[in-house]
Order: C-alpha cells, then sequence, then structure tokens
C-alpha cells in the first residue's frame, strides 16, 4: 500500500479542515442568535407597555359596553352597544398578536406564562361575551313588558268599559245586584290576570313561572265563568256590550299568552344574570394577568435605564 507523499497529506489536511469549517458554519448560523442591541430592548419594552395599557382599556370598555346593551330600553340601543362591545374585544385581540410578536423578538419565560394564562381566561371571557350579547340583543323580558303595557292594558281597558256598559242596563232592576257581582268578579280576575304579567316577567325561575301561569289560568277560569253566567241573564240590549267584553277578553287573554311566551325566554334577566356574575369575575381575572405582565414589564424598564 503506498502513502501520499507530504503535498498529498497537506491537501487532505486542507480539505478536512475547510469540510469542519463548513459543518461548524452551518450549525452556529441555525442555532446562535446575535444578542439584542440596547435600543431595541427598551423599544420593545416601551411598546409592550403601551400595548398592555391599551388591552386593559378596552378589556373595561368590551364590558362596560356589553352591560350597557344588557341594560338598554330598545333593540336598536343594545345592538349599538353589542356593536361597540365587539368592536373593543378586536382591538385587545389585535393587540394580543402585536404582544406575541414582540415577546417573540426578546423572549421572556415569565412573559411567555403571562400571555398563557391571559389568552386562557380572554378565551373564556369572550365565549360568555358571546352569550351574553345574543341574548341582550333580544330584550324578550323588555317586550314582554312593552306588549303588556299597552296592548294588554287596552284590551283590559275595553273589557272593563263594556262590562260596566252592562251594568248601566240593569241599574234599578231586580238583577242589578246579581248582574254588578258577576261583572265585579270578571274585571276582578282579569285585572289580577295582567297584574300577574309583571311577576312573570320579572321571575328567573321556571317552577315559580309554572305557578303564576297555574294562577292565571284559575283566574282566566273565574272571569270566563262569569261571562258565562252574565249571557245567561242579560237581555237583549244587554248582548252587544257583553260580545264586546267577551272579544275584549278573548284579545287580553291572546297577549298574555304572547307575553308568557316573550316572558319564557327570559333573555334579559339571563344576560343581566352572567354579566353581573360570572362576566365580572372572570374580567377581573383578565384584568388582574394584564396588571401582572406591566408590572414585569416596568420591573424591566428600570433594568434597561440602570
Amino acid at each position: 500500500m503506498q502513502f501520499p507523499d507530504g503535498k498529498g497529506r497537506s491537501a487532505i489536511l486542507w480539505g478536512i479542515g475547510i469540510s469542519v469549517g463548513l459543518l461548524l458554519f452551518v450549525v452556529i448560523s441555525k442555532y446562535y442568535t446575535p444578542p439584542v442591541r440596547y435600543e431595541d430592548t427598551y423599544k420593545n419594552i416601551v411598546k409592550k407597555r403601551e400595548i398592555l395599557s391599551q388591552m386593559r382599556a378596552n378589556l373595561h370598555k368590551s364590558v362596560e359596553m356589553e352591560k350597557n346593551a344588557v341594560m338598554a330600553l330598545t333593540d336598536e340601543e343594545s345592538r349599538e352597544f353589542a356593536d361597540q362591545s365587539l368592536a373593543a374585544s378586536a382591538v385587545v385581540e389585535q393587540n394580543q398578536k402585536q404582544l406575541n410578536s414582540l415577546i417573540d423578538a426578546a423572549p421572556m419565560q415569565d412573559e411567555r406564562n403571562l400571555v398563557i394564562e391571559f389568552n386562557n381566561c380572554w378565551t373564556e371571557l369572550r365565549k360568555l361575551d358571546q352569550v351574553i350579547l345574543e341574548l341582550a340583543v333580544q330584550n324578550t323580558n323588555l317586550k314582554a313588558a312593552s306588549l303588556s303595557r299597552e296592548k294588554g292594558a287596552e284590551a283590559m281597558q275595553r273589557f272593563e268599559h263594556a262590562l260596566n256598559d252592562v251594568l248601566k242596563s240593569y241599574s234599578g232592576t231586580r238583577n242589578e245586584g246579581r248582574v254588578a257581582r258577576l261583572i265585579f268578579h270578571a274585571i276582578t280576575a282579569g285585572l289580577k290576570i295582567h297584574n300577574l304579567h309583571s311577576f312573570h316577567i320579572a321571575e328567573a325561575s321556571d317552577e315559580k313561572m309554572d305557578q303564576i301561569e297555574t294562577q292565571m289560568k284559575t283566574e282566566e277560569n273565574e272571569a270566563s265563568k262569569s261571562l258565562d253566567e252574565l249571557a245567561s241573564i242579560v237581555g237583549e240590549k244587554s248582548r252587544h256590550a257583553l260580545l264586546q267584553a267577551k272579544t275584549a277578553f278573548s284579545e287580553f287573554m291572546e297577549v298574555t299568552a304572547e307575553v308568557i311566551k316573550l316572558s319564557r325566554q327570559n333573555t334579559n334577566i339571563k344576560s343581566l344574570e352572567l354579566s353581573l356574575g360570572k362576566t365580572r369575575k372572570v374580567t377581573a381575572q383578565c384584568d388582574e394577568i394584564l396588571a401582572a405582565f406591566q408590572e414585569a414589564v416596568q420591573r424591566r424598564t428600570f433594568k434597561a435605564t440602570r
């Protein structure tokens, strides 16, 4: 076997050296991160402080507008406040992306942990917001109250007037007492039903709403019984007024059925309970995380300026 002479060995060594150098260059290029300049570090910190302040401000704005949507008296106002709440939430999510980019540029483990913690909290809050805003803009309790106050009251007023006309026809007659008693029972039953509307609308419990509806049904039967008995004793001159009373009561009970249907959905009460309950708690948690993040960044500001 013939070994290479001195020149051959030198060429081989040069080749090996070049290969090792290239390999080291590739490895270093892949894994080496040049030190961050002081100017870049300080700009990163200042930007984080700015973004975190914006996030806290828009977090509170989003929740405040959501509460306004829940408390609004009209569908238009509810939708307007809901849109403002969603817009503020969109700014928070945009800030999240900017914050992630800044952390990637100058990684700090405590900041990464806080970002993950906030992201989880924010996700939970957004889910609650979605439910609350969807409920708030429906305004079923407010619609039920408006229906009862307007159409319900109008039908009940017509009912009373028609029965009072019937009573006038029997003034001074031998049946006046009996007719007055039946009319009193019918009107009292109708007014009780109308009064129960507000209790039903304000009630959050399905079980208690069932009880209220049972009371309404009892009063409806009492009114119908009194009207039927009146029909058996009134003369021809009072039949038109009695028919008007029956028509008004029938329309009133149709309104009552619609009031119950809207009230059963309970969107205003459900959204209010969520807004004042769980949402408030989760909002406080999210804000505490952002506050802790601000403190961490503030500590780095002092270090960077020393």
